[in-house]
C-alpha cells in the first residue's frame, strides 16, 4: 500500500489500519527502526509504502518504507495561491496538507528550512501531504549539522574520472570519491538524495548519498495485492493503462469507480488503484477519485466529500479537559473536543484522562502546526 498516514493506534495508511507491532520502519539511508521498540518518526500525513500481510480480518505491516520529497531552504511563498518552493521547486497545498511547527503557508519565510512530504503532481511540483519547519535560517539548519534531501528523476547525468554531475528537479548537483551510491543512476532514473546543505564554489549541492528507487512490485507474487494513492500520468485510454506515483496500472475490465465516473480518469487527477498483481503490474478493480481537474488547469479540487478524516487509538492524557470542550494527546497528537463532538460508552470531558480511546476527527489550523478537532470519541475495544 502506497498513501499517506492518516492516524495512529497502529498505523492507518490512507484510513486503514495495519497492525504495526515490530514491524520495520525503513528510512531514505536503510536506517532501521523497530516499531514498538524504538522512538516512531512517523507523522500523521507523511507519504508511506507498506508491505505486510492480510489474513482477512487483519492487516499486518512487516515493513513501513518511508522519506522526504524535498528537505531544504524555502526560496518564495504565496501565501495567497497557498504555494511555496524549495529549491525553486513549487510546492502546492490543499486542504488535506497537515503542518507542524507552522500554522501554514502564509507562516513561511524565504530561508527557512523545511521538509516536504507529498505526491508530484503532472506539472512537476509537489502537492504537500505534511510540512514541517525544520529551522528559521539556513545557517542555523547547517550549524545544527542538517542535511538536505530531494527526490525525483535523474536529468543530464555527466560522469567523469572525479564523480558525476546531474540534476534532480531543476537542483544541479555533483558527487565525488566520498559519495555512497545505492544502485546506479541513468539518465530518467528516479533517485533519493542526501545532500551537503552547503552549496559548492561551482553553484551545486555536493551528494553525500544517491539511492536508487523503485516503483514496482517485483518483490511480490503474483497473488498480491494492492492500493496506490497518487497522481495519474501516461494514461493511455485505448490500452487502459496508466502510472500511478510512478507504479505502473492496468484497468480490469470490470473495473469499478468511486466518486467519479469512467470518463474522469486523465492525467493529472489524484485517485487510488486498488486491486492485484500480475507480472508486475497493478490490474485495478476499483478506482476511487481523490480530486478532479475540471477545468484542465493542472490544479485539481479536492472531492473527499467534506474534510479529511484521521483516526486514533491509545490512552487519552489530558491537557486541558473541561465538561463541555477541551483537548487533549493521543499518540502524540493534540486532540480538542467540544459540543460537536459524539462522545460514546459513556466517556465525557471529565472522564478523558488515562482512558484508551478510539477518536475520530478532522484537522484544523493551530498556530503551532495542524491540531484535531474530534468528532466522536469512544472506547477502544
Amino acid at each position: 500500500s502506497v498513501g499517506t498516514v492518516t492516524g495512529f493506534g497502529s498505523v492507518f495508511v490512507n484510513g486503514v489500519r495495519y497492525d504495526d507491532a515490530g514491524a520495520r520502519l525503513v528510512d531514505d539511508d536503510g536506517k532501521v527502526t523497530i516499531l514498538g521498540s524504538d522512538d516512531n518518526p512517523l507523522r500523521v500525513g507523511m507519504m508511506v509504502e507498506v508491505t505486510g500481510s492480510d489474513d482477512g480480518t487483519v492487516r499486518t505491516a512487516t515493513q513501513i518504507a518511508y522519506g522526504a520529497q524535498l528537505k531544504g531552504p524555502v526560496t518564495a511563498v504565496d501565501a495567497a495561491a497557498g504555494t511555496f518552493s524549495v529549491f525553486g521547486v513549487t510546492v502546492r497545498t490543499t486542504s488535506t496538507t497537515v503542518y507542524a511547527d507552522i500554522a501554514g503557508v502564509a507562516s513561511l519565510a524565504p530561508g527557512n528550512v523545511v521538509e516536504v512530504h507529498g505526491l508530484p503532481d503532472s506539472a512537476g511540483r509537489i502537492v504537500a501531504t505534511h510540512v514541517e519547519r525544520e529551522a528559521a535560517s539556513e545557517a542555523a539548519y547547517i550549524a545544527g549539522g542538517g542535511e538536505y534531501r530531494l527526490r525525483g528523476p535523474v536529468v543530464g547525468l555527466l560522469s567523469s574520472s572525479s564523480g558525476s554531475t546531474f540534476a534532480v528537479r531543476g537542483v544541479a548537483i555533483r558527487t565525488d570519491g566520498a559519495t555512497r551510491f545505492d544502485g546506479t543512476p541513468v539518465e530518467g532514473s528516479p533517485v533519493s538524495v542526501r545532500l551537503n546543505p552547503t552549496l559548492q564554489s561551482d553553484g551545486r549541492y555536493l551528494a553525500q548519498r544517491v539511492k536508487l528507487r523503485s516503483a514496482s512490485y517485483d518483490d511480490l507474487p503474483s497473488t498480491a495485492e494492492a492500493e496506490i494513492e497518487g497522481y495519474v500520468s501516461g494514461f493511455d485510454a485505448g490500452a487502459g493503462t496508466l502510472s500511478v506515483a510512478g507504479y505502473a496500472v492496468r484497468l480490469a475490465s470490470n473495473v469499478a469507480y468511486e466518486d467519479g465516473v469512467a470518463a474522469d480518469l486523465k492525467n493529472g487527477v489524484r485517485i487510488e488503484a486498488k486491486g492485484s498483481v500480475d507480472n508486475g503490474v497493478l490490474v485495478a478493480a476499483v478506482i476511487k477519485f481523490e480530486s478532479h481537474d475540471d477545468n484542465g488547469d493542472g490544479n485539481d479540487d479536492e472531492v473527499s466529500g467534506g474534510l479529511p478524516e484521521f483516526e486514533f487509538k491509545g490512552s487519552a492524557t489530558c491537557i486541558e479537559c473541561g465538561a463541555s470542550s477541551g483537548s487533549f494527546s493521543v499518540k502524540g497528537a493534540t486532540v480538542t473536543y467540544d459540543t460537536r463532538t459524539q462522545f460514546d460508552d459513556g466517556l465525557s470531558g471529565t472522564t478523558l484522562n488515562g482512558s484508551t480511546v478510539e477518536v475520530e476527527a478532522v484537522a484544523e489550523a493551530g498556530a503551532n502546526g495542524t491540531i484535531y478537532r474530534a468528532t466522536k470519541i469512544k472506547l477502544d475495544d
